[in-house]
C-alpha cells in the first residue's frame, strides 16, 4: 500500500495492464466468435448449395431418362429432328436450359436445337472442351458432367450434362447432351445469401479439377473455366484438412462431409475454405471467403471495442495524471515549505544545507559567501509589530533579486540575516558589489505611507581559501560581517587576522555579559561648563575594569555591546545609576545641575524603554527638568519615523532632548524642524582641527547658526586647548565640555569638583 501511495502510476500501469490483458481476451473472443460466423454461414451455404445441386441434377437425370426413353421408343425418331424437337420443347421452356443436343455414339449430332442442320454441329469426340465428358459418358450408366466452356453456337458459357440411352443389350444408342447456364443455376440459388459478394462459391469437377461453376466476375470467367485446380492446391488442402480433422481424402469423399479450414490459394491469398463432395457426381461444392473480409469485419466490430479501451484509457490517464499532479504538487509544496522561507519565499538555511554539494566539492570552482544582515530591523518590528517587519523583508528580499546574478543563490538565513552564494571572487569587484547592494538596501522602505530607514552590513567569505565546508564559511563571514557591525553599513572580507579578534570579542562579549552581575561596570562623569568656566551640567560615561582583561575603553567595548544585543542591558544600569547617584549629589549639594546620559539605539527601540525611563525617575525622585537623554544624530536619519512620537512623549516629561555628534550624519533642515531637539553638541572631530583648519571652522560656524537659528542650546566636546574654546565662544558657542575644564570624574571626585568651584545652577 505503501508503494501505491508513492507511486500512483504504478497504479494506473497496473490498471491499464489488467485492461490490455482483458481487451486482448475480448478481442480474441471475438475473432473466434466472428470466424466462427463465417465459417457457420460458409457451412450453411456449402450445405444449401450441395443438397440443391443434387436435387436439381437428379431431377435432370429423371427427365433425361424420360427424354432418352421417348426418343429412343421408335427407331425412326433418331433420324428425325421435328420428332425429337418436339420432346425437347418441354425441356428447353427451362431458362437455366442453354441447349440440348442428341447425337451418336460416334460423336456426330443427330438433332441440335442450336442448328437446324445437326451436321454442321462439331462432332463431340473431336471438340477438346467435350470429348472426355463424352467418353465417359459413353461409359457411364448415370449422368456425367462435362466441362464448363465457352460454346461457340449459344455464345455463351455452358456446362453439359451428358446421359447415354443404351438398348436392352447395354449398348449405347444415343447420347444426350443438355447445355446447361451455370451462371443462371447457380446464381439464383445465391441470390439471397447474404454479403455474397464476399463469397467465392465454386463447382469444381473431381476427375479433371476443372470448375464447373465459378461465382467470380463474369470478365474473368474465362481464365477460370480455362484453368484447373492444380494438383498441388488439392494436396495442399488434403493436408490441411488432415491437419484440423484427421480425415483422409478418401474418408472425405467416402463420407462426403463438410469441412472448413484456413487456405493459402497459389497466389498467396488466404481464405477461409469449406468444402463438401458429391459422391454421385464426383463434384466439389467449394465456398471461400476471403480472409481479409472477415478481418475487416472483425476490426470494424472491435475498433468499437477499442475505442472504448481507449477512451477509457485515456479518461483514466488524465484523471491519473490529475490525481499525480495534485500529488506532486503537494509533496513539491511540502518540499517547498521545508526548503523555502515562507514569508519571503526565498531558500532557507535547509536549502543551503543541501544545496552546498552543488558549489562545494572535489575540485569545485571558487566562489563567494555573502553575510548580509540588515541594522537596526529590530526596531521596526518592536515599535511598529512584525507585520510591517515582514513587509520590509519582502521588499528586501525583491531587492536582492534584483541585483543578484541570475546563477547566484539567495538564502533567507534567519530573521534579518540573509547569505548569498556567487561566483564572483575578485576582490576589488565582490568590494564594489557588496557596496552597490549595500547602497540598494539602505533606500527607505515605504510601507503603508510610513518611510522606514535601515542600513546593511556585509561580511564576505571566499571558497576555498577561507573554508572548504558550509560551517567553515559562515563562521568566517560571519567574522567578517562582525567587524562589519562595529561601524555599521560596510563591507569586510574575511581575513585571517580577524579570527585572532573575533576569538578576542567572543572572549570579551562573555565577560561583559558577567560584567554587570559583577559589579564591574562603574559610572565617570565629565563636568560641562559655560563660557565663565561655571559647570552648567555633566554628561554620565560608563567605565569597564575586568580583573583579567583590565580597562577596556568604551569606544571598544560598547559597539561589542551594541553587536550582540547587550546594550539595552548596559543602558538600563547607565540610567539607574546615573539618575540615582546624580540625586544623591543634588540632594547633597542642595541643588540641582543638568546630568546627559547617552541612549543607544537598540535601547531606545526596545518597548520597555519608555515605562523604565518613568519607573527609574520615580525610583530615584531625580527632577526631571535636570535630565537631558543624548541621541545621535545617525538615529534620526534612520529611525526617525519610528522615535519621533517616542521622543516627543519624553519632552513632554520636561526631559530635554540632546543631539550627539551633530554635524558627523546626514541631517537635512527640514528633518531638524520637526524633531523635538533642545541642544546639539559639536562632535570632537570638528574641534580638534577648529584652531588650524578653515574647512573645521566654517563648519563648526554653520553648525552654530543651524543651532541658533532653531533656537536650540550648543555645546561643544572635546575642548582641550584656550585657543579652541575661545575660538569656540567667538563663533557664538557657550557651553562647553573637554579635558581642558576637566576629565570624566568619578561621583566622589565630582562632588569634591563641584565644592571647589563657584557653581552657577
Amino acid at each position: 500500500m505503501a508503494l501505491f501511495k508513492k507511486n500512483i502510476w504504478l497504479i494506473f500501469y497496473i490498471l491499464m495492464l489488467f485492461s490490455t490483458v482483458l481487451f486482448c481476451v475480448i478481442a480474441y473472443i471475438k475473432w473466434d466468435s466472428v470466424y466462427l460466423r463465417y465459417q457457420n454461414a460458409q457451412e450453411n451455404i456449402v450445405e444449401i448449395l450441395a443438397n440443391t445441386t443434387q436435387s436439381l441434377f437428379d431431377t435432370q437425370e429423371r427427365l433425361m431418362d424420360i427424354l432418352g426413353t421417348s426418343i429412343t421408343t421408335e427407331k425412326h425418331n433418331f433420324n428425325n429432328p421435328e420428332k425429337i424437337s418436339k420432346y425437347a420443347l418441354p425441356l428447353l421452356k427451362n431458362p437455366a436450359v442453354t441447349a440440348f443436343g442428341v447425337t451418336r455414339p460416334d460423336g456426330n449430332f443427330v438433332y441440335g436445337s442450336t442448328n437446324e442442320d445437326p451436321s454442321k454441329i462439331i462432332n463431340l469426340l473431336k471438340y477438346p472442351a467435350s470429348r472426355l465428358s463424352f467418353i465417359e459418358a459413353l461409359q457411364s450408366h448415370s449422368m456425367v458432367f462435362g466441362r464448363t466452356y465457352f460454346s461457340p453456337e449459344t455464345k455463351s458459357w455452358v456446362m453439359p450434362i451428358r446421359k447415354t440411352i443404351r438398348d436392352s443389350n447395354d449398348q449405347p444408342i444415343v447420347v444426350l447432351t443438355v447445355l446447361l447456364s451455370p451462371t443462371l443455376i447457380f446464381d439464383n440459388l445465391i441470390a439471397n445469401i447474404h454479403h455474397k459478394k464476399n463469397l467465392l462459391i465454386a463447382i469444381i469437377r473431381d476427375s479433371d479439377l476443372y470448375p464447373q461453376y465459378l461465382s467470380n466476375d463474369i470478365n474473368t470467367l474465362e481464365k477460370a473455366y480455362l484453368t484447373p485446380f492444380t494438383e498441388k492446391d488439392r494436396n495442399n488442402i488434403y493436408e490441411t484438412i488432415f491437419h484440423h480433422y484427421g480425415l483422409s481424402s478418401d474418408e472425405l469423399k467416402r463420407n462426403e462431409i463438410l469441412v472448413s479450414f484456413p487456405h493459402k490459394h497459389a497466389d498467396g491469398t488466404h481464405y477461409l475454405a469449406s468444402l463438401k463432395f458429391n459422391n454421385n457426381y464426383k463434384i466439389w461444392t467449394i465456398v471461400h471467403t476471403h480472409m481479409n473480409t472477415i478481418i475487416y469485419d472483425f476490426l470494424w466490430v472491435i475498433f468499437t471495442y477499442f475505442l472504448i479501451y481507449l477512451t477509457t484509457g485515456i479518461g483514466f490517464f488524465f484523471l491519473f495524471r490529475l490525481i499525480a499532479r495534485a500529488d506532486e504538487k503537494r509533496k513539491n509544496d511540502l518540499i517547498f515549505q521545508a526548503t523555502h522561507d515562507s514569508l519571503t519565499s526565498l531558500p532557507n538555511r535547509s536549502y543551503l544545507q543541501q544545496a552546498i554539494s552543488y558549489w562545494s566539492y572535489k575540485n569545485a570552482p571558487p566562489f563567494s559567501l555573502i553575510y548580509v544582515d540588515m541594522d537596526h530591523f529590530k526596531n521596526i518590528n518592536d515599535s511598529f509589530g512584525h507585520q510591517f517587519g515582514d513587509h520590509v523583508l519582502v521588499e528586501i528580499s525583491k531587492r536582492l533579486k534584483s541585483i543578484c546574478p541570475q546563477d547566484s543563490l539567495i538564502v533567507r538565513y534567519g530573521g534579518d540575516e540573509f547569505v548569498i552564494l556567487m561566483n564572483l571572487c575578485e576582490h576589488q569587484a565582490l568590494l564594489i558589489f557588496s557596496f552597490q547592494l549595500i547602497e540598494l538596501l539602505s533606500k527607505p522602505y515605504n510601507i503603508n505611507e510610513l518611510n522606514f530607514n535601515i542600513s546593511a552590513s556585509v561580511g564576505i567569505a571566499l571558497y576555498p581559501n577561507h573554508g572548504e565546508s558550509l560551517d567553515m564559511l559562515l563562521r568566517s563571514a560571519d567574522i567578517a560581517l562582525s567587524k562589519s557591525k562595529m561601524i555599521k553599513n560596510s563591507v569586510h572580507i574575511f581575513a585571517d587576522t580577524m579570527q585572532d579578534g573575533f576569538l578576542n570579542n567572543i572572549k570579551m562579549e562573555q565577560a561583559l555579559r558577567k560584567a554587570i552581575t559583577n559589579n564591574e561596570l562603574s559610572m565617570v562623569y565629565q563636568p560641562q561648563v559655560n563660557s565663565e568656566g561655571i559647570l552648567y551640567g555633566v554628561e554620565a560615561l560608563v567605565r569597564w575594569h575586568n580583573p583579567s582583561l583590565g580597562h577596556i575603553p568604551p569606544s571598544h567595548f560598547i559597539p561589542l555591546a551594541e553587536t550582540f544585543g547587550l546594550m539595552p542591558h548596559i543602558g538600563r544600569f547607565i540610567l539607574e545609576t546615573a539618575c540615582t547617584q546624580m540625586h544623591e549629589l543634588h540632594t547633597t549639594l542642595k541643588h540641582t545641575f543638568h546630568v546627559s546620559i547617552n541612549i543607544s539605539v537598540r535601547q531606545l527601540m526596545d518597548t520597555d524603554f519608555y515605562t523604565h525611563l518613568i519607573n527609574t525617575i520615580e525610583r530615584t525622585h531625580i527632577d526631571t527638568l535636570a535630565l537631558t537623554l543624548e541621541v545621535t544624530e545617525n538615529l534620526f536619519i534612520e529611525d526617525i519615523n519610528l522615535i519621533l512620537p517616542l521622543l516627543e512623549k519624553i519632552r513632554a516629561l520636561g526631559i530635554q532632548i540632546s543631539m550627539d555628534d551633530f554635524g558627523t550624519g546626514y541631517s537635512s533642515l527640514s528633518m531638524l524642524k520637526k524633531l523635538p531637539i533642545d541642544e546639539v553638541k559639536i562632535d570632537k572631530s570638528f574641534v580638534d582641527d577648529i584652531v588650524e583648519d578653515l574647512t573645521s571652522q566654517k563648519m563648526v560656524q554653520n553648525i552654530i547658526a543651524i543651532g541658533q537659528n532653531f533656537e536650540m542650546q550648543i555645546i561643544a566636546e572635546g575642548v582641550e586647548s584656550i585657543e579652541q574654546k575661545e575660538l569656540l565662544h567667538a563663533f557664538g558657542c557657550n557651553k562647553f565640555q573637554g579635558y581642558y575644564f576637566a576629565k570624566p570624574l568619578s561621583k566622589e571626585s565630582l562632588l569634591t569638583f563641584i565644592q571647589s568651584q563657584k557653581t552657577s545652577l
